[in-house]
């Protein structure tokens, strides 16, 4: 068996998670499920926490100490949920009508609400390093790729000559480890629209573009990067890109 390599995908940007889902199932009915070995979305996985529609916080979802998040529901009734294990829970709740249910969930998407209380705890993908881009580790042969193709809001696999391109597993460690340790600011690095630039890390290490836009308060450029033999906008972290000279 060929050795698996990580790759990146084109998806729709807000359903990272619902492609992450359908791969897994396309790739169970059609006996490939050994051909894929990890699909990694850059993101963090957070609990939300709102009262009466409103965010009130949030708290990893996987962390090394168990937490716990207490809120003020309706006529100030506690509502107290623990999150320990990537999962979470109830853990102290003053309602007396109807209780909070589900009791306890462990997936992006999944929520528990109080409806007494008007309280609720959701799992959501929050801090994307790279929105619209998942990562593959698979043998990425001629079926996987058109099974790939088709699941829904797959745009397309990131290539360059018309090859899909590696992303080298030094630089998916290096994106797990920003992850884990959230992403520093640079100070002072400064960059020009028209600038020429080269892609450090990410889906689209190696590509050159250019930078069409700067938001200098978040630190933060859009790259115009050849791609599917049309330009299109990338948007990257001051630190993520090097001018070319």
């Amino acid at each position: 068996m060929a050795d698996k390599k990580w790759y990146s995908l084109h998806v729709q940007s807000g359903f990272e998670n619902r492609v992450k889902a359908n791969i897994v199932k396309a790739l169970r009915e059609a006996g490939l499920e050994d051909k894929v070995e990890e699909i990694f979305i850059p993101a963090v996985e957070k609990v939300v926490f709102k009262v009466k529609g409103k965010e009130k916080g949030e708290l990893p979802l996987k962390s090394e100490e168990p937490r716990t998040y207490e809120l003020e529901g309706e006529e100030g009734k506690k509502v107290v949920f623990s999150v320990e294990n990537g999962k979470v829970r109830v853990e102290e709740c003053q309602c007396e009508k109807k209780r909070c249910e589900p009791e306890e969930i462990e997936k992006v998407g999944q929520k528990i609400k109080c409806p007494e209380n008007k309280v609720e705890a959701k799992i959501e993908l929050r801090d994307r390093l790279y929105p619209g881009y998942i990562f593959v580790k698979a043998e990425l042969d001629q079926n996987l790729q058109s099974l790939l193709r088709r699941v829904p809001r797959v745009l397309g696999i990131v290539s360059a000559g018309g090859k899909p391109v590696v992303v080298p597993e030094s630089q998916i460690e290096a994106i797990k480890e920003r992850i884990r340790k959230g992403v520093p600011r640079i100070r002072k690095l400064k960059y020009d629209i028209g600038d020429k630039v080269k892609i450090k890390e990410g889906p689209f290490i190696g590509f050159e573009g250019t930078i069409s836009e700067i938001d200098p308060e978040h630190e933060r450029i859009i790259v115009l990067v050849n791609i599917f033999d049309r330009q299109t906008p990338v948007e990257l972290e001051f630190d993520q890109v090097e001018k070319i000279s």
